[in-house]
């Protein structure tokens, strides 16, 4: 421990004197001939170290010129718009990988909107996205301009209202049966409405339809029923309410 103390100090006082060249390797070494074999590789690593930083170094002013330099480059780069930056000259293969990028996050985005889409067409009255399918199937009835597929159109809604009528109680929703049986009713007005319009030429398919919707009438009120029998006592006024709309419904065919 002693001797490694001796070599740190006389390599921390020599290191200075072997830059300078003041001092050589073998002139140290001939000061302490009894610490030869130690000191030696330790004073060869210390002149090898000073020979690489000077190799390496930079001249002065150096990094001070270099910054002015990048900021004149800067200053002298034109700002691109986002166009620009968009249809800028591209290699082959970039233009591969932008299309391949772009056409991905379009299916990506296309997958997500379906999948909303059809979450929003599974929803009923007490879920987030009811309000969402509704404003489909507005969407869906402005752009069907047949009248007869409209009829048809509001007597799959007609259905559809039934349907989650019959989810709500299944699902102990109660409070939710009022709102349900006042779209019920408002989806076979909507029916009637457009039966009331259909042309004089069609006549025929007015005949059809209106077959089709006192089937589906008195399937919904069969429907009904059944759940009024197994519902407890508390679903059965939003039942019976929205069997008397369904009546109504086929009395107005008549």
């Amino acid at each position: 421990m002693k001797i490694e103390r001796q070599i740190e100090q006389i390599i921390n006082t020599y290191s200075p004197a072997i830059s300078s060249g003041e001092e050589s390797l073998e002139s140290i070494l001939a000061m302490y001939p009894q610490l030869a074999n130690e000191l030696r590789p330790r004073l060869e690593a210390v002149i090898w170290l000073q020979q690489v930083r000077l190799s390496v170094a930079t001249r002065p002013g150096f990094i001070h010129d270099s910054r002015k330099y990048l900021e004149a480059q800067i200053k002298s780069m034109p700002p691109h718009s986002f166009w620009q930056r968009l249809f800028k000259t591209l290699t082959p293969r970039r233009w591969v990988f932008n299309f391949a990028a772009i056409t991905l996050m379009i299916i990506s985005l296309g997958a997500v909107i379906n999948d909303l889409i059809l979450t929003a067409r599974l929803s009923i009255p007490n879920e987030p996205l009811y309000s969402t399918k509704l404003v489909i199937e507005d969407i869906q009835l402005a752009l069907t301009f047949n009248r007869k597929a409209k009829t048809d159109l509001y007597i799959q809604l007609s259905n559809e209202r039934t349907t989650e009528f019959v989810e709500l109680v299944l699902q102990g929703d109660y409070e939710y049966l009022p709102s349900a049986t006042r779209r019920l009713e408002s989806e076979i007005t909507a029916t009637l409405d457009s039966l009331e319009n259909f042309p004089i030429h069609e006549q025929d398919n007015k005949q059809a339809t209106l077959v089709k919707l006192r089937e589906t009438l008195t399937n919904e009120i069969f429907m009904l029923n059944m759940l009024k029998w197994t519902s407890p006592p508390s679903a059965l006024t939003g039942i019976n309410l929205a069997i008397h709309v369904a009546q109504s419904g086929i009395v107005a065919l008549h």
